[in-house]
């Protein structure tokens, strides 16, 4: 498969609101290192290379620094890098790998690394509740298992909205053995792409504006405007992660049914066929597969949606496509197995509800808003307006969105499921109650706008259970709270009590204006 970035006539003629898809190589066997740039004579992404011989350990260098790279057709731009490309090189492992990242930071400003959506010990999150920030010129090793098979992501959590929007953001994909798992040939056999969603503001000066002034451009894999070649009638599985500050991805190709086959927690236990498009809010990943359908030359076109209940679409698009080396041939048949995977229901029988709002204060002089989840921006949090949870314990948690917006809630650490979606009027009287359509292990989900004025709330229901995740029960407590970063010296491992793992809202500026708290882990079962 090859891209390669496509600027003529057709493409330019329509407004530039549109998506970029570039991708890598299908996945190599079990233990096989990939070294490379996966392709050849295109821009596409890389690959981090595998300094460690053993077949189970993944040790990679990372470095994040400043760097000027073209992100638009003929302008360079400053850009924070990992490794000196944006999006960050793809980080490749197989389910039980050890992985080991020295990274180094070269930028002028402290960051961290947080491995989105990755069940991994509390003080390797990248969290500056468990972790100091890594000053400018010093390094930090990340190491822990990977031990559920899907797509994940890495980025900063220290000014998590700037650092992300001038470039810190890369795909890490844990591959399952399916050698133990013989009844997913069919989908493993499938021609695979990473496609990484994103969206940049330029200003004149073509410096990245992380205020969102400036020209607006649509990026795949860090591409505006690029060509996927592919071959007419032959499955593709889109492994796809939305890694923009604000917006939601709502991703749809004319005439073509799309199927979902997984997401954040990886595969779903049956295949959903016969979609139309598929949404990502921020923070997200879906597993699609998709049979494009062309005559030799054709051309199709993905675009990006509008998002919400309406059909309108934005003037454009986005897009890939076809130069197909068929003319006419029938799709093949594509025999996915009926069940791809089991997933354990969370048991909530004696589970433990909590309770947060998702609101907004009043503006400002300045316009100034803060977000707020129970009242309280993350600043005006003390340790004691933290949640407990146990290490083992099954809770419900109530996610009521007072707003007229919607806020994708991501979880660090843990796995959480849908339990049902309730709207109620100004009166708290329910108006509707959906239960989730399907089980799915999710560490990011929407919280869809209040259905009417002030006063009507919109509530996710979801199951927590705070289990090990093949941590050990000491991995799993977190370390920091507020009180732990104030009163502990990490620099020398000692630590306060346990707390630590953070919450918020997935449209970066809306945790950086204050929406986010932490659960605090500890003791139990």
């Amino acid at each position: 498969m090859t891209f390669t970035s496509y600027n003529s006539a057709l493409f330019c003629a329509i407004t530039p609101l549109l998506i970029l898809l570039s991708g890598c190589s299908q996945d190599e066997p079990r233990n096989e290192k990939t070294q490379d740039i996966v392709s050849k004579n295109v821009r596409s992404l890389q690959i981090a290379q595998d300094i460690n011989p053993d077949p189970r350990i993944v040790e990679i260098n990372l470095q994040a620094k400043e760097s000027t790279i073209e992100i638009a057709q003929g302008v360079f731009s400053r850009v924070y890098t990992y490794n000196g490309v944006v999006p960050g090189p793809v980080i490749k492992t197989n389910i039980g790998d050890t992985l080991i990242v020295h990274f180094t930071n070269n930028l002028p400003e402290p960051t961290t690394i947080h491995w989105h959506g990755l069940r991994v010990p509390a003080d390797m999150d990248g969290s500056t509740l468990s972790q100091h920030p890594v000053q400018p010129g010093q390094s930090f090793r990340y190491e822990f298992t990977v031990n559920d098979p899907s797509l994940f992501w890495y980025h900063p959590h220290v000014r998590t909205d700037v650092q992300v929007e001038m470039g810190l953001a890369g795909a890490l994909l844990v591959s399952d053995d399916i050698s133990q798992q013989p009844h997913l040939k069919p989908l493993s056999d499938i021609k695979q792409d990473i496609l990484i969603l994103d969206d940049i503001r330029i200003e004149a000066s073509s410096e990245i504006s992380p205020q969102g002034d400036g020209k607006l451009l649509w990026l795949v894999n860090g591409l505006e405007l690029p060509k996927m070649e592919v071959i007419s009638a032959e499955p593709l599985r889109w492994r796809l992660v939305n890694i923009a500050n604000e917006r939601y991805m709502r991703i749809e190709v004319p005439e073509h049914k799309l199927i979902r086959v997984g997401g954040d927690g990886g595969l779903l236990e049956k295949a959903i066929t016969g979609l139309d498009d598929i949404t990502l809010v921020p923070g997200e990943r879906a597993d699609i597969v998709l049979t494009p359908v062309g005559k030799l030359g054709s051309e199709l076109t993905v675009y990006r949606k509008k998002s919400g209940t309406s059909n309108a679409r934005f003037p454009l698009m986005t897009l890939v496509f076809i130069e197909s080396d068929s003319s006419g041939k029938s799709a093949d048949t594509l025999a996915l197995p009926e069940t791809l995977r089991t997933i354990e229901t969370i048991d909530i029988t004696d589970a433990i509800e909590q309770t947060f709002e998702f609101s907004h204060g009043t503006p400002d002089a300045d316009s100034n808003v803060s977000f707020l989840i129970n009242g309280k921006t993350f600043a005006e949090l003390t340790p004691q307006d933290a949640p407990d949870a146990g290490v083992g314990e099954t809770q419900i948690w109530n996610l009521v969105n007072t707003t007229a917006i919607d806020h994708p809630f991501h979880l660090h650490g843990f796995f959480f499921q849908v339990l049902e979606t309730i709207t109620k009027d100004a009166e708290g009287t329910v108006i509707s109650a959906s239960p989730a359509p399907y089980l799915e292990n999710k560490d990011t989900v929407d919280l869809p706008r209040r259905p009417g004025m002030s006063g009507t709330t919109t509530t996710v229901r979801v199951a927590v259970r705070f289990d090990s995740a093949g941590r050990t029960k000491e991995e799993t407590v977190a370390y920091g709270g507020l009180d732990a970063i104030i009163s502990a010296d990490l620099d020398r491992n000692l630590r306060g009590r346990s707390g630590g793992w953070l919450f918020h809202c997935h449209i970066l500026p809306h945790a950086t204006q204050g929406m986010m708290s932490y659960v605090e882990v500890g003791g139990g079962q």
